[in-house]
């Protein structure tokens, strides 16, 4: 018999033994399970409940004393996974509201990061705009804290099981293993990723249409004119830490809680809507990079969210610092590559560190997937959607396939396979604003390009220019 036990840090054991030779162990095992309290089989314990439902005490950012908040009784989003950050949000008011303004984040991050609290608060100071506002947060426990009392030896290493480079994992589940049971343990490795100019050419009005092979053939002829012009910075290795740092990696489960709560950008309305989310994150993430000197890492689907231009000045904004970091603060504490691997730069995916380049081609691929995969959705038309998709390639496999197949998608050709699978005609006026960005994020030097320019400026400036027109373009047609 061999028992194990799972938390987000990976699994342990104690070995196998014989039940026949070991009876009285045996039946330890099964009364040490049978008598665990709500804590050790990971059951929620940390949230309260009062006539309205579940609530949570946070400590108040920038004033002492905590403060009462109530959850929704479901979260709007949570991560299907064991050894990973588990992010679960809910929506969340003050006793006194009857607005669920707020997002109460749980996670569990790496003990090596900086706490996302601490890079809110910076940005802050540091005047950076299009982020989430900080109200909140709280320290529950950690991996150390749950393992406390138990001995661990080498990480033991699975023969045979492959270790693809993909995003998806298992269930939930959080425990320990009772005193009784406490001998010289083992652990699993996590299943986790992380715990993602040249003269542009003139686009394409919008709505207009022509053959892939005359589109191809254009591009084809431009691009003496769209080779690199600019310095570029040295691409430098991913600082990652050696896997036999300790036995396991210890993660501190959190509760931040942000404003606005705002909606996932994949849940657009409009495709102008799609567009000016993602425009208004753009220039979030540069205020980021350049004036609070954080690079955020981790662009996804996820982590953008639509606004009320209204109430916040942008139609979008840029959440999650998770796997953030301030820049020339030393190693980031990954084991592995940063980022959500559908949205995983090409250079990141081949162990190059992460540059703000790369979470620009990963808003890029954000653009895409949105439309190639979700604008079926918006559409409600998800039985017309091929299948398979082209865009499997870019989760699926070892880091090296993804990057290899990226790449290939990124050249002219390989390019319009893609567009070809965005709902026609309805996403047909969004084509042109994707060769353009393409143009912009990948010239050519000696081949498609994908270094990093010394000035931002040189990225930033014509994508943000190219999505100001796009949208203007595209509202005058929804009118």
């Amino acid at each position: 018999m061999e028992v194990w036990v799972f938390d987000r840090s990976g699994c342990y054991s104690p070995g196998a033994f014989n039940i026949h030779e070991k009876p009285e162990r045996f039946i330890q095992v099964i009364a040490g399970y049978t008598m665990m309290n709500d804590e050790e089989l990971g059951l929620d314990t940390f949230t309260e409940r009062d006539g309205d439902g579940p609530m949570i005490h946070i400590e108040q950012d920038g004033t002492s004393g905590r403060k009462r908040l109530h959850l929704e009784s479901q979260p709007f989003t949570r991560q299907r996974a064991i050894v990973c950050r588990g992010t679960s949000c809910y929506l969340t008011k003050p006793p006194d509201s009857e607005d669920w303004s707020y997002v109460a984040k749980f996670s569990w991050t790496s003990d090596r990061r900086k706490p996302e609290a601490d890079l809110l608060r910076l940005a802050r100071q540091k005047g950076v705009e299009g982020i989430a506002e900080l109200i909140g947060h709280r320290r529950i426990t950690s991996i150390n804290e749950m393992r406390s009392g138990l001995t661990f030896t080498n990480p033991y290493s699975f023969r045979g099981i492959p270790r693809p480079a993909s995003t998806f994992s298992q269930s939930f589940s959080r425990s320990h293993l009772p005193r009784a049971l406490s001998h010289s343990l083992s652990e699993l490795p996590g299943l986790s990723i992380a715990d993602k100019p040249s003269r542009k050419r003139q686009s394409v009005d919008v709505g207009q249409k022509s053959s892939k092979r005359s589109r191809s053939n254009s591009q084809r002829s431009s691009q003496r004119q769209n080779e690199v012009t600019y310095d570029v910075e040295e691409a430098q290795g991913t600082s990652l830490l050696a896997s036999n740092n300790g036995p396991y990696d210890n993660r501190v489960f959190r509760c931040l809680v942000i404003s606005p709560a705002g909606r996932a950008i994949h849940k657009y309305e409009k495709k102008s809507e799609l567009l000016g989310a993602l425009r208004d994150a753009i220039k979030a993430h540069r205020s980021l990079y350049l004036k609070g000197n954080i690079l955020h890492r981790d662009i996804s689907e996820n982590n953008i969210i639509i606004t009320d231009r209204k109430a916040t000045g942008h139609m979008g904004m840029l959440i999650d610092l998770d796997l953030a970091k301030e820049l020339g603060s030393g190693r980031s504490g990954a084991r592995c590559r940063t980022g959500t691997m559908e949205f995983m730069a090409i250079e990141v995916l081949q162990g190059i560190s992460h540059t703000y380049r790369h979470d620009l081609e990963s808003f890029f691929y954000v653009l895409l997937w949105l439309c190639s995969r979700r604008g079926w959705e918006f559409l409600r038309s998800q039985k017309e959607q091929p299948t398979p998709s082209l865009l499997t390639k870019w989760y699926s496999g070892s880091y090296r396939e993804i990057a290899g197949a990226k790449r290939g998608y990124m050249h002219v050709d390989g390019f319009e396979d893609i567009l070809e699978e965005f709902p026609q005609p309805e996403f047909d006026c969004v084509k042109p604003l994707c060769r353009e960005l393409r143009g912009i994020l990948f010239p050519y030097r000696d081949g498609l390009f994908v270094g990093t320019p010394k000035d931002p400026e040189i990225l930033y400036g014509p994508i943000i220019q190219a999505l100001d027109k796009a949208v203007d373009d595209i509202k005058m047609m929804e009118r």
